[in-house]
């Protein structure tokens, strides 16, 4: 693993505001108990402290009820007794709904449904309803990329809505609105030169600022809110970029660059740090290319007469680069697809024999970089302007993921990715604890999530391996839902929720 350290001073140890979060927040003037209310639950952090969930459970075990929902990939979201979260009967649906269920029992108390004629583009993996709801004691925050932002109160009735125009881009939405002290939050980013931050009163959904962010292209992120010993902030990813933000104002205060352009996961706080990451584009995670793989794959599948030579009628249907060798074959993102097959060959063909030999591949491959290099960043509080040049302490790009967010918890920072390759640093340095592979194989989309002292891991196949958070990998248990996974657990009072593709769980003994 490649560690470069930046500052030669160790990361102090500050008091955890993050915890503080967890146990207690005011809401409205009232001390509230903090329920896992947006997107990875507290600050969207992932982290519950509270443990007591069973290693093992489902489809049949440890199940306290189970319920058919319509299709979605936005997350349930707990205020009190009531679980919230949004669906569409299908991809191409027009009617968007918003759903709220009884937390003790699963019942559905309420189903509210707006339409929308607009036409989106969605990527395979992506759905009308994938941004998760955020919640408080009075109402529930819903936002549709395809429609706007809608406010409803805990029985259902729309106290407010904002219409939007639909974001431009090539993969649908799946930012999530966030709440702070009287206001919700919401990043638009998108292709065209309109992207902007929005924070609108949370009881009446009217402006309080907007900040324009018109370099900004299309982004999936959600903002999380920094809290460190000199204060807080809006940290934000875009693409090729992390920029913090004043909260009350909208105003600028930092950035730090060398992120890819195509921007998923939340940043994480601790050990008085923020740690953000992006995958290369195309999804790589590593700094290298694995050129001798991608060579074995390639061979194996298409060099029919067995001679370690692909010829130019060997380069039949389907014929690409395996820059995901990680996936399976049938996985978006396994392979660069190739339009131009003699193209390639020319570019391939090195010595010009017409074939690529072992030695074309690896002289070009070696070499190949799909855009921005993946990185990981710890970077300290106080930057003003480019943080990148005095306040990074460490940064990686070894086994970055490209859709599942990072967890910290309990001074160890943890991440996924796709294989289910499992990486443990030292928050604080970065160091390597471990990182190994999960017999769970094929694509992660679900964030990770902590309760207690486990970590939750789901892979997008249905298979959710519980693993305790300490130096080394352990793992303590491997289910199977036999359903395709997108959603990022909620946990909350020794119970788990899940979301798969078809039903909604509520999970525990």
């Amino acid at each position: 693993m490649q560690i470069r350290n930046n500052n030669n001073e160790k990361a102090g140890v500050y008091v955890s505001m993050a915890i503080l979060f967890l146990v207690s927040v005011s809401v409205k003037g009232q001390q509230q108990k903090v329920y896992w209310n947006q997107f990875r639950g507290p600050n969207g952090q992932g982290v519950m402290e509270e443990g007591g969930i069973p290693s093992s459970f489902g489809p049949e075990k440890n199940v306290v009820w189970k319920v058919e929902i319509p299709e979605g990939q936005s997350s349930p979201v707990i205020w009190d007794n009531r679980i919230f979260l949004t669906a569409a009967e299908s991809r191409n649906a027009k009617e968007l709904i918003t759903l709220c269920f009884d937390r003790t029992s699963g019942t559905i108390l309420w189903r509210k449904v707006v339409r929308t004629e607009e036409r989106i583009r969605l990527h395979s993996m992506n759905t009308p309803t994938s941004s998760t709801p955020a919640a408080d004691a009075d109402h529930v925050y819903v936002y549709f990329g395809s429609y706007g932002l809608l406010c409803y109160d805990h029985a259902g009735n729309k106290v407010w809505e904002r219409r939007m125009d639909t974001a431009k881009n090539r993969y649908g939405a799946a930012t999530s609105p966030i709440l702070y002290e009287d206001k919700v939050i919401l990043c638009l980013d998108n292709d065209g030169g309109t992207s902007r931050l929005l924070a609108v009163h949370r009881d009446t959904g009217k402006t309080v600022w907007e900040q324009p962010r018109s370099l900004f292209s299309a982004g999936w992120s959600t903002p999380m809110i920094w809290r460190h010993k000199d204060g807080e902030e809006l940290v934000v990813m875009g693409a090729r970029r992390l920029t913090s933000y004043d909260a009350k104002t909208g105003e600028e205060l930092w950035w730090a660059g060398s992120f890819s352009v195509e921007t998923v996961s939340i940043p994480v706080s601790g050990e008085g740090l923020l740690f953000a990451n992006t995958s290369a584009l195309g999804g790589r995670g590593n700094e290298e290319t694995n050129a001798e793989l991608t060579w074995k794959i390639t061979v194996e599948e298409f060099d029919k007469n067995h001679d370690n030579i692909i010829e130019r009628d060997e380069m039949t249907e389907g014929f690409g680069i395996p820059i995901r060798p990680e996936l399976s074959r049938d996985n978006p993102g396994y392979a660069l697809p190739i339009r131009d097959i003699d193209g390639l060959m020319r570019f391939l063909d090195k010595d010009g024999d017409k074939a690529i030999n072992e030695s074309d591949w690896m002289t070009t491959i070696s070499g190949f970089v799909a855009g921005k290099r993946p990185i990981l960043l710890a970077i300290r509080p106080g930057a003003r302007q480019d943080a990148r040049l005095s306040h990074v302490v460490w940064e990686s790009r070894q086994g970055i993921p490209e859709i599942p967010s990072m967890l910290y918890c309990r001074s160890k920072l943890f991440f996924v990715r796709d294989g289910g390759l499992v990486t443990c640093l030292e928050a604080a340095t970065g160091k390597q604890l471990y990182q190994e592979k999960l017999d769970a194989p094929g694509q992660y989309v679900a964030s990770p999530i902590a309760a207690g002292n486990n970590v939750i891991v789901a892979s997008l196949r249905g298979v959710i391996t519980v693993i305790r958070l300490d130096d080394k990998l352990d793992i303590l248990a491997q289910n199977d839902f036999k359903e395709k996974i997108y959603a990022a657990p909620a946990a909350t009072e020794k119970r788990l929720y899940l979301r798969t593709a078809d039903h909604c769980y509520a999970l525990g003994e």
